[in-house]
């Protein structure tokens, strides 16, 4: 400790000699070299010396990556919308890191239409299945829509006859209570207002599994301890971002960024930090022996 110490000692003592021979203010040269540059500083330095690949009318304001949120029915983690009107997600989160490799800052909005937003209210909208794009382009894949089941523990993918017979909590109303019904498992429901409950129980040993929305379920699942998922009722259907159909140059950008982000890491701290690091649901996601309702 004393070594460092004088290490650092020695160090500012040359910075203070080496100021007063060019006649500066030592003090000032110290707090310049001292003081921390913040993140959103390192950031805005980082994006004012790119040159930004997008411009008008490529995009619909020059310097910016203008992302459309379906607030209203996107939910955690994708999108947490506060009060104040900040929001907060993955889908903020990887927004973010695709402006910044793009060299433009971020700004969202809500928009309700996939299609008729794009090109006048925002550049990209996140989240969106193909099937729910009308003739705009989905662009790559970053997550999953599926109905799953979560337990205490470890668990590889399970097969349909494991699960016969024993509980499971969900809640009441939900797509995922539909779909279990439709799936021939033969569980033991017992519904909750909402996942909250749902996960209070499994945790508490009340129930064995829960039955949900596969992201949302990641990302309670990430709140307890030592709860994995057990497989999927339905196939895993891609989720990505949705863009002007003649728009090739935003096409072709996005592509490339969100290569970027999933290949150098980026993506993969999004993940642990909003679904605890769950890996893409695939095909061999799905819970095996199930015959009923999931087409």
């Amino acid at each position: 400790m004393k070594t460092r110490m004088r290490i650092v000692m020695s160090c500012i003592v040359a910075i203070a000699m080496a100021c007063c021979l060019t006649a500066c203010n030592p003090k000032e040269k110290i707090d310049e070299l001292l003081t921390p540059t913040s993140v959103e500083e390192a950031m805005e330095a980082k994006r004012a010396e790119a040159n930004p690949l997008l411009s008008t009318p490529s995009i619909v304001e020059d310097g910016y990556l203008t992302v459309g949120l379906r607030t209203a029915e996107t939910t955690a983690p994708f999108c947490i919308a506060q009060a104040s009107g900040e929001v907060s997600g993955m889908d903020i989160d990887l927004a973010s890191m695709l402006a910044d490799a793009l060299g433009l800052k971020v700004r969202f909005v809500n928009v309700t239409s996939v299609e008729a937003s794009l090109g006048t209210e925002c550049d990209i909208v996140m989240n969106v299945a193909i099937g729910d794009a009308g003739n705009a382009t989905v662009v790559g894949a970053y997550a999953e829509n599926a109905t799953a089941l979560f337990t205490m523990g470890d668990a590889a993918i399970a097969d349909a006859s494991e699960l016969a017979g024993h509980t499971v909590g969900l809640q009441s109303g939900s797509v995922s209570q539909r779909l279990l019904a439709q799936s021939g498992l033969g569980m033991y429901e017992t519904s909750y207002d909402n996942l909250n409950g749902a996960f209070d129980a499994l945790a508490a040993g009340e129930v064995e599994y829960v039955c949900c929305d596969l992201y949302s379920g990641a990302y309670l699942a990430s709140f307890y301890d030592n709860v994995s998922m057990v497989g999927t009722i339905d196939v895993p259907t891609a989720e990505g971002i949705a863009v002007a159909a003649d728009n090739t140059a935003i096409q072709v950008q996005i592509q490339s960024a969100l290569d970027t982000i999933q290949s150098n890491g980026q993506g993969d701290l999004v993940r642990i930090n909003w679904v605890g690091g769950m890996p893409n649901a695939t095909s061999s996601s799905q819970i095996a022996g199930i015959t009923q309702g999931t087409e």
